[in-house]
C-alpha cells in the first residue's frame, strides 16, 4: 500500500488533470477566471488533510466546485471522505448538497437537453459511487482496526499467560527444591549434628553413620538430578511420586529412613490401609503430607519425638498426621514456607482435600484431610 503522501499527491494530480478538461464548457477567461483557476487549485491543496477536517473539506469542495471549473471534481473526494465515517445521516447530507451543486453547474453551463442529461447522469453516477466507495472503504478501515485492537489484546493476553506460566514454574521448581531437596539435606543436618554431639560412639557406630550420610548424599543428588530433569520437561503431578507412593510403601520408607538418620519417629496405620491402600492420588499426597511433616520436625524440632497418623477407608476421610513434639531448648527458626503452600496446592487441587497445620501446646500438628470416594478407591 501506497503511503498516504503519496496517495494524496496522485489523487491532487488527478482532480486537478479533470478538472481542466472541463475549460471547454467553462473557459478560464480573464483577471476573474485566473482567480477561481487559484481558489480551485488551492482548495485541491487541501486533500491531504481530508480526513483531519472531513467536514470543512466537503463543503468547501462542493462550494469551491460550483465556482470553480478546476475543482469541478473535487466534490467526489468529498463525498468519499464522509461516507468514510459510515453515518448515514452525513453521507446523504452531502451526496445531496453534492448532486445540487452539480445539476446547478451543468444546467447552467450547458444549454443543450442532451447533453445536459447525459452530464446530469453522469456526475449522479460518479457521486453515487463515490459515496458507496468510501462506505466500503469504511467498512474495511473498520475491521483493520478492529483486528489491530484484537491483536493489541491478544499480545497483552499471551504476555500476562507468559508472566503467569513463569511465576508458575518458579513456583514448581522452589516446591521441587523444598520438597526433595529439603528433606534430604534435613537428613543430613540431623545425622550430622548428632556426630558432632556424640563423642562417645565406638569406631563402627561412626562407619555405620557415615554410611548413612553418604547413602542420603547419593539420593540427595538423584534429587538434585530429578529437579534439573524438572526444568528440561515438566512432568505430570503424579510421574514425580517415588515408588511405592500408590500403595503407602513410600510412608513406611520414609519413617524408616527418618529412624535410620537417628530421628524418634512411630507410624500408626489402620490394617485396612495396608490391605487395601487408596491409590493415586491420594497416596501420593499422603506421602508428601509426611514428608513435608517430617522435614519441618527435623528442621524445627530436632529430637523431638514424630508421630505420623493414618486413618480412612472407602466412603470416608483419608486423614494424615504428623503431630512433632517441641524440643524446649531453642526457638523455632522461621521458614519461607515454601512447603506448605505449595502441599496445600496438591492437597485441594489434586484431592478436593483441606490442610491444616499450627502449634498445640505439646509440639506442632501437620494434618491433612483427603476424600476417599468408593468410585475413586474402585
Amino acid at each position: 500500500m501506497l503511503p498516504p503522501a503519496v496517495r494524496s499527491a496522485i489523487l491532487m494530480i488527478a482532480v486537478a488533470a479533470a478538472g481542466l478538461t472541463t475549460g471547454e464548457v467553462r473557459p478560464f477567461d480573464g483577471a476573474g477566471g485566473f482567480a477561481l483557476l487559484l481558489l480551485g487549485l488551492a482548495a485541491i491543496a487541501g486533500i491531504p488533510w481530508r480526513y483531519r477536517y472531513p467536514w470543512p473539506f466537503a463543503l468547501g469542495a462542493i462550494v469551491v466546485g460550483l465556482v470553480s471549473a478546476v475543482a469541478t471534481y473535487l466534490p467526489l473526494v468529498g463525498v468519499f471522505v464522509i461516507a468514510t465515517r459510515r453515518r448515514t445521516t452525513e453521507t446523504v447530507l452531502v451526496l445531496v448538497l453534492s448532486v445540487a451543486a452539480a445539476v446547478g453547474n451543468i444546467v447552467v453551463g450547458v444549454p443543450d437537453v442532451e447533453e445536459m442529461l447525459f452530464l446530469l447522469g453522469g456526475a449522479v453516477a460518479f457521486l453515487t459511487t463515490s459515496a458507496v466507495g468510501g462506505l466500503l472503504a469504511g467498512n474495511r478501515r473498520a475491521m483493520v482496526e478492529d483486528l489491530r485492537e484484537r491483536l493489541a489484546r491478544a499480545e497483552a493476553d499471551r504476555a500476562v499467560r507468559d508472566e503467569q506460566a513463569r511465576a508458575a514454574e518458579r513456583r514448581r521448581i522452589a516446591g521441587e527444591m523444598h520438597d526433595r531437596l529439603g528433606h534430604r539435606l534435613s537428613l543430613l543436618s540431623v545425622h550430622a549434628g548428632a556426630l558432632a554431639l556424640r563423642t562417645d560412639l565406638s569406631a563402627r557406630t561412626v562407619r555405620e553413620s557415615a554410611e548413612v550420610l553418604r547413602d542420603t548424599t547419593h539420593r540427595a543428588m538423584e534429587d538434585l538430578r530429578t529437579i534439573v530433569q524438572v526444568l528440561n520437561e515438566p512432568p505430570c503431578p503424579e510421574e514425580d511420586d517415588p515408588p511405592g507412593a500408590e500403595d503407602l510403601t513410600a510412608v513406611e520408607e520414609l519413617v524408616a529412613e527418618a529412624r535410620a538418620a537417628g530421628a524418634d519417629v512411630s507410624l500408626r496405620s489402620t490394617a485396612l490401609l495396608m490391605v487395601s491402600p487408596p491409590g493415586r492420588p491420594l497416596a501420593g499426597v499422603a506421602y508428601r503430607v509426611v514428608r513435608e511433616g517430617l522435614t519441618n520436625a527435623a528442621r524445627h524440632s530436632p529430637g523431638a519425638a514424630v508421630e505420623v497418623v493414618l486413618d480412612g477407608r472407602p466412603g470416608r476421610d483419608l486423614t494424615v498426621t504428623v503431630h512433632s513434639g517441641c524440643t524446649g531448648d531453642r526457638p523455632a527458626p522461621e521458614g519461607a514456607g515454601t512447603g506448605l503452600v505449595g502441599l496445600r496446592e496438591r492437597v485441594e487441587t489434586l484431592t478436593g482435600g483441606t490442610l491444616a497445620h499450627g502449634p498445640l501446646p505439646d509440639g506442632y500438628r501437620l494434618r491433612a484431610v483427603l476424600p476417599w470416594t468408593k468410585e475413586r478407591h474402585a
